[in-house]
C-alpha cells in the first residue's frame, strides 16, 4: 500500500555495518531469534542487489532515440525517481533541487546541492556542477538552467518535466532563448517496462519481502496477546538482520518510519491504510501483515491477512471473495489486457459475493521505482498491458464490524498470465495462527 514517508540509506557495502540496526536491543525481546519457515531459513537468491553502471549507460542511449523521435536536443530530469531511472545516482531528495541533463548525444550531466557532491564521485557520472545551498542568493532552477545554457543549449529544444508555472518562469529566466517543451511522458513510459535485470533486482528484494511476514507471523504465534508496534517492531528488526548480514551493497534501501508497514488487526483491519493503536490482538482477530522491502532503488509488496484461531464461516466467505478477486486479477495481468478491464473482472468476484458495499479501492498499481506508480489497475485506466509492466494486485474485502482481508502480491505481466513474485503462501488454511 501506501508507501509515504519512506526514509532511504545510501551507503556502500563498506558502510553496511554502520546502519542502525537495532534488533538485538529491542524491547520487545528475542526478535533477531526468530525461526522461519524452511523456505525462508536459507539465503536469499544470489541475484544482484543493484543495476551496474552499464545498465544505466543502456538506458541512457534508449532516452536518446526517444528523444531523436521528438527532435528534442536535450532532456533535463528534475524528478528524483527519474533521475535515479537514467542514472544510477541515489541520492536523498530533499528541497533542495536537483537535475540530469541527457544531451542529444553523449554523456549526462548532473547539477546538485554540494552536500551531494562526494555521492557524485562514487558513481560513473562524473560530469556534476553543484551550488553551495538551498535557497541561495539565485534561485536554484535558474541557475541549473543557466548552466545547461552555457552547455551551448541556450537556443535548443530542451524537453523538461512537470514545467509549472513558478518553474517555467525560472527556467526561462535561466535558458530565454531556449524552446521548453513538456516531455515529462518520456520516462514515465520507460519506466512503466522492466527489463528482466530489473526483475531480478525486485525478485531478491521480495525473498526481504517474504521474509519479513514470516517474522511477524512468528512473532505473533509466538508472543500472542501483542500490539500492532510490538509486531511491527519485531518483524523490522528481523528483516534489518537479515538484510544487513545479505546484502552485496546497501543502496536504495528503504525502512519505514517507526518501524515499517501496516498490521492492523480486530475491527481495524477494515481500515485500509490503519495507523498502529495500542490495541492486543485477540483469538477471532483478523490480522493484516502488511510490508514492503526495497532494494537497489526498486519496491515491492507483500500483503497477507491471517484469522487469528479457527475462522468463522462468515470469515471464510469474506475470506474466499478476496481471495477469487486476487487469483482472477493474477491471472488477467498479461499482455493485450486493458488495465480497467483487469480491475473490473477481478472486482466482479467480490460483487457476486454479495460484498460489494465492502469494497475500499481498486485492485492494484504499479510498482516499480515508486511504491505507487503508473500504470493503474483501476476503473478509468485505458492502457493496455505489455510484458514487463509490474503491479500490485491486492484486492480487499472491509467489514467495518468485523475486520478486512486483503493479500497484495508484486506480479510481472507474462505472455499468458501474470507472473507472482512473492512465494509466501495465500491459501485460508495456511494463514490461520493458533495463540
Amino acid at each position: 500500500m501506501d508507501l509515504a514517508g519512506r526514509r532511504s540509506f545510501f551507503r556502500s557495502a563498506a558502510t553496511a555495518a554502520a546502519l542502525t540496526f537495532t534488533s538485538h536491543m529491542s524491547v520487545f525481546g528475542r526478535t533477531h531469534k526468530l525461526k522461519t519457515s524452511a523456505w525462508l531459513s536459507g539465503a536469499a537468491p544470489n541475484l544482484p542487489d543493484r543495476l551496474p553502471p552499464d545498465w544505466y549507460r543502456r538506458k541512457i542511449a534508449q532516452v536518446q532515440q526517444e528523444m531523436e523521435k521528438r527532435k528534442l536536443d536535450a532532456v533535463v530530469l528534475l524528478r528524483a525517481a527519474n533521475v535515479i531511472y537514467t542514472t544510477g545516482y541515489f541520492h536523498l531528495s530533499t528541497e533542495r533541487p536537483l537535475a540530469a541533463l541527457i544531451p542529444k548525444s553523449g554523456d549526462p550531466a548532473l547539477f546538485i546541492p554540494g552536500l551531494e557532491s562526494d555521492q557524485v564521485k562514487l558513481w560513473w557520472v562524473k560530469d556534476y556542477e553543484a551550488y553551495f545551498d538551498y535557497p541561495g542568493p539565485v534561485n536554484r532552477m535558474r541557475w541549473i538552467f543557466e548552466r545547461i545554457a552555457s552547455r551551448g543549449f541556450a537556443k535548443a529544444r530542451i524537453g523538461v518535466e512537470e514545467p509549472t508555472p513558478s518553474r517555467m518562469k525560472q527556467i526561462k529566466l535561466g535558458a530565454p532563448d531556449a524552446e521548453i517543451i513538456e516531455a515529462g511522458d518520456l520516462i514515465e513510459e520507460m519506466r512503466y517496462i522492466k527489463d528482466e535485470d530489473e526483475v531480478n533486482i525486485m525478485r531478491r528484494g521480495m525473498f526481504f519481502n517474504d521474509y519479513s511476514i514470516q517474522a511477524g507471523r512468528d512473532f505473533v504465534q509466538a508472543h500472542g496477546a501483542v500490539t500492532e508496534n510490538e509486531i511491527l517492531k519485531a518483524a523490522d528488526d528481523a528483516l534489518a538482520d537479515k538484510m544487513a548480514a545479505e546484502l552485496k551493497e546497501v543502496v536504495g534501501v528503504a525502512i519505514d518510519p517507526p518501524f515499517g508497514g501496516l498490521v492492523p488487526f480486530g475491527k481495524r483491519s477494515a481500515f485500509p491504510h490503519a495507523v498502529p493503536s495500542k490495541d492486543r490482538l485477540k483469538k477471532g482477530d483478523a490480522l493484516i501483515l502488511s510490508y514492503t522491502c526495497q532494494l537497489g532503488g526498486y519496491a515491492v509488496e507483500c500483503e497477507r491477512s491471517f484469522i487469528i484461531g479457527k475462522p468463522t464461516d462468515y470469515a471464510k466467505r469474506l475470506y474466499d471473495a478476496m481471495l477469487a478477486a486476487h487469483d482472477t486479477g493474477v491471472e488477467n495481468l498479461k499482455e493485450g489486457a486493458v488495465a480497467e478491464e483487469v480491475d473490473r473482472k477481478a472486482l466482479e468476484h467480490i460483487h457476486k459475493a454479495g460484498f460489494e458495499k465492502f469494497l475500499k479501492h481498486r485492485t492494484g498499481h504499479g510498482i516499480g521505482l515508486e511504491g505507487h506508480e503508473a500504470p493503474w489497475i483501476a476503473d478509468g485506466d485505458k492502457t493496455i498491458l505489455k510484458q514487463g509492466m509490474t503491479f500490485s494486485c491486492e484486492p480487499g474485502v472491509y467489514d467495518p464490524d468485523w475486520g478486512g482481508v486483503r493479500h497484495s502480491d508484486t506480479v510481472v505481466v507474462r505472455k499468458d498470465k501474470g507472473e507472482v513474485l512473492n512465494k509466501y503462501p495465500t491459501r485460508l488454511e495456511d494463514m490461520v495462527i493458533e495463540i
